[in-house]
């Protein structure tokens, strides 16, 4: 039971993080007119996602180690055993954080506002754990329309789901994981790149 809850909070704690922090990458500072003093260097405004982009998700992953270890350390103190499954419990949650941040730089290169981009970013984060569930809803539902939609969403959506550790975890899993962590997250950075160039600051 500790190490559910511990894990379950760890996720969400570095969830969020990922998700406000990314949430107000671009759009923060373009409020705060700091951007202009950023942009006005060398570096240029790729590198200047890439840049936050590898910050957040290195943040959060400090968070999820520092509070891996310590739930780690505390499932020794209490059973006196090693538990490993902690440890790849920590790296799936760090791939779903590179997923959360690209999202959120994605969202915040384009928003008006912090509020929006955080609010996109946490609808993607709620319909990214619900994936899995819209191929049930295509089973019972008739409309030829509602199906349509629902593929549609389960492409462009994140299946978040992914990164929970199946009871038959193997090394071709972890690889997919991973794989399709840094594929999502690839994509969604170059949409951001893409439109950034593009907007008139």
């Amino acid at each position: 039971m500790i190490k559910d809850v511990g894990l379950f909070g760890i996720s969400v704690f570095s969830s969020f993080i990922a998700i406000f922090l990314s949430a107000e990458a671009v759009v923060g500072e373009v409020e705060k007119k700091t951007i202009y003093i950023l942009l006005s260097k060398p570096p240029g405004r790729k590198n200047f996602l890439l840049g936050s982009f590898l910050g957040i998700a290195l943040t959060a992953g400090t968070s999820i180690l520092i509070n891996g270890c310590i739930l780690f350390f505390l499932i020794f103190t209490k059973q006196n055993i090693i538990d490993y499954e902690i440890l790849i419990a920590l790296f799936f949650m760090e791939l779903e954080v590179l997923v959360l941040t690209s999202i959120g730089i994605m969202f915040s290169s384009f928003s008006s506002s912090v509020m929006t981009s955080t609010f996109l970013s946490l609808l993607f984060y709620i319909l990214g754990h619900l994936n899995p569930q819209f191929e049930s809803l295509k089973k019972i539902t008739q409309s030829t329309i509602l199906k349509e939609l629902l593929t549609f969403l389960q492409w462009i959506l994140p299946n978040l789901e992914l990164f929970k550790i199946p009871e038959s975890l193997n090394m071709f899993y972890a690889a997919l994981a991973a794989l399709y962590s840094v594929f999502y997250s690839g994509i969604c950075l170059i949409i951001a790149c893409i439109i950034f160039e593009r907007r008139q600051l």
